[in-house]
């Protein structure tokens, strides 16, 4: 079973199930993630142009989807303009509590962030994820299973 199967299973399993996006809704998504220059072929494109992905698990960080696109580029400005996170991270979590999950556009990565942690995200010694697959597995699995 590839990745995104994996993923698409978990999201069926949660206790608010993942709502797939009307035709209408993929174009909207499509068009601000290739703004932010999210790749096609990437897992993040993938997921958030298939399904709204927001308010999936109780209890754990709240991820956000780029519809409405209004909150969504208020976020990803936030993180650039006021944490300066460099423009290749989207901010894909709500960024309350000074942190958040970052997407790397560049390769594919997610990184947990918290603010003033600049110079590690640079570093790359923060804690991460290789893939948005593997984050969305992570972050779907109950913490038994994970």
């Amino acid at each position: 079973m590839n990745s995104f199967s994996t993923v698409e299973k978990l999201l069926a399993k949660q206790s608010y199930p993942a709502i797939e996006k009307k035709p209408e809704h993929r174009l909207e998504a499509e068009v601000i993630l290739l703004e932010y220059g999210v790749k096609k072929d990437s897992g993040f494109f993938k997921l958030y142009t298939k399904y709204f992905l927001r308010a999936l698990r109780s209890g754990a960080a709240e991820i956000v989807d780029p519809l409405p696109t209004r909150s969504f580029i208020l976020r990803v400005k936030f993180a650039h303009e006021v944490w300066e996170v460099p423009k290749n991270y989207i901010l894909f979590s709500t960024g309350e509590g000074e942190g958040g999950y970052l997407y790397n556009i560049e390769d594919d990565s997610v990184w947990d962030y918290q603010m003033g942690q600049l110079q590690q995200l640079a570093d790359g010694t923060l804690p991460h994820w290789d893939s948005f697959y593997e984050f969305m597995i992570w972050y779907l699995s109950d913490e038994e299973d994970a």
